[in-house]
């Protein structure tokens, strides 16, 4: 296989790959999508060749054997693109072994672990003096009984690192929660047991009072040099679970007094790459607060280029060894739409009465760009709904059915949530 332009490597094809080859294969760039699962919509794209491959996570030394014997047929090294955090833990393990065939669109050891790991964050917010909420290391049962009488409440229990919670039986040991509100001493040791029996190891955080529309994203690029390059904000609207969900609904926002502190702390840390940089609005300090960094390429990376600023293809470019291309930062108020947990959290509103269904199509309201619909690249979304949606909601209906007529005779458990298992799909937390 021989090419003018380095071919791209997209790991896994929903919301993040999808983009990341449509950001590409818009500019020409030759772009195969990786996946070890058939079916994703992701991979009727027209902007990118689908290749089934071994799963980051379950099959690391199986994946790493098979990039490299494609690696070997390439006539110059791949560029490979992760969309998860199994993704960066398998490309940081596999380094020696890539590197005669890919570079790899990540920060080096330490301080892809510094992002990963939310103490060692909070610890550079510390010394780049950063504003962030106050945090608590936990590493056992110890360590937990050490800082009851120092914790404050409502604060929000965490694992260390992400992927850690979503390791073979973790997400369900865990109650599929990505993060844990936690409002008393009694309700953080319960929780803190039920946690453990995935992982001793956690952070427990202060939780900052807001909504979801307080949360603020400052996305950007570091070149090689860890120097800043570009960036863009957003600004989540709905999340799904709300508080410590998925983005569903996400705009394009105008907070750059955020780039600066952004650009010392990943520059301080030494950072190269595409990052994601969290903050939330404290009110009551009037200030917006660090809440995490993250790594790679995200969900909603395609807003960058109604900013005017397309990290995607700066990313590419230097490790192409190409010329930078001209960015051109304007003001947008875009919005991004998941539309397949729109719908499903829509028909869920509607189980529930319409109880905050108004709020949500008042929210998608206005200019969007959406996760799977494309109207230059239709294929995906037909295959979505085809696939994946139509089966989904037939499941939805059923299990609905089955809820009010287990109501009726008076016993069983209403489902709370019918939309987690197409979150877990679309968002690419797998």
């Amino acid at each position: 296989m021989t090419t003018s332009r380095p071919t791209a490597f997209v790991m896994n094809m929903y919301y993040t790959g999808l983009g990341i080859a449509r950001s590409l294969g818009e500019r020409g760039v030759p772009v195969i999508g990786l996946s070890s699962q058939r079916g994703i919509y992701g991979h009727f794209t027209r902007y990118a060749k689908s290749v089934f491959c071994p799963d980051s996570k379950l099959q690391p030394e199986a994946l790493v054997a098979f990039l490299v014997r494609m690696g070997q047929s390439l006539g110059c090294r791949g560029i490979i693109f992760p969309t998860r955090d199994h993704d960066l833990v398998f490309l940081d393990r596999y380094r020696a072994e890539l590197a005669p065939w890919f570079t790899l669109v990540i920060p080096e050891t330490t301080v892809l672990e510094a992002c990963l790991d939310k103490w060692q964050t909070y610890l550079w917010a510390q010394r780049s003096k950063i504003d962030t909420p106050k945090c608590w290391r936990i590493e056992g049962e110890a360590d937990l009984a050490g800082i009851l009488d120092e914790v404050v409440y409502p604060c929000v229990l965490k694992p260390l690192a992400a992927h850690q919670w979503r390791t073979g039986k973790n997400w369900t040991l865990v109650g599929a929660r990505k993060a844990i509100p936690i409002y008393s001493r009694t309700e953080l040791l319960t929780e803190y047991a039920a946690i453990a029996r995935a992982d001793k190891r956690a952070l427990v955080q202060e939780l900052i009072a807001g909504g979801d529309d307080s949360i603020v994203i400052t996305a950007c690029y570091h070149d090689a040099n860890a120097r800043w390059v570009a960036g863009f904000n957003t600004r989540k609207l709905v999340q799904i679970p709300e508080g410590f969900g998925t983005g569903c609904i996400v705009q394009a926002a105008s907070q750059t007094e955020l780039f600066e502190p952004t650009a010392r702390l990943l520059s301080n840390m030494g950072f190269t790459g595409i990052a994601e940089v969290e903050y939330k609005w404290d009110a009551a300090k009037g200030v917006y607060r660090l809440i995490e960094i993250n790594p790679r390429p995200w969900d909603q990376h395609r807003l960058g280029n109604a900013c005017g600023v397309d990290l995607m293809y700066l990313a590419y470019c230097e490790h192409a060894g190409l010329p930078a291309p001209a960015m051109k930062p304007q003001p947008s108020d875009v919005k991004w739409i998941a539309e397949d947990t729109f719908v499903i959290a829509a028909l869920s509103r509607v189980r529930r009465r319409g109880a905050g269904l108004r709020t949500l199509f008042q929210e998608a309201k206005g200019r969007r760009v959406f996760s799977i619909w494309s109207a230059a690249d239709p294929l995906p979304f037909l295959a979505y709904a085809i696939l994946s949606f139509a089966p989904q909601l037939a499941g939805m209906a059923l299990r609905v059915l089955w809820a009010s007529l287990v109501k009726r005779v008076g016993s069983g458990k209403r489902p709370d949530t019918v939309y987690v298992s197409s979150l877990e799909k679309g968002g690419n937390r797998g």
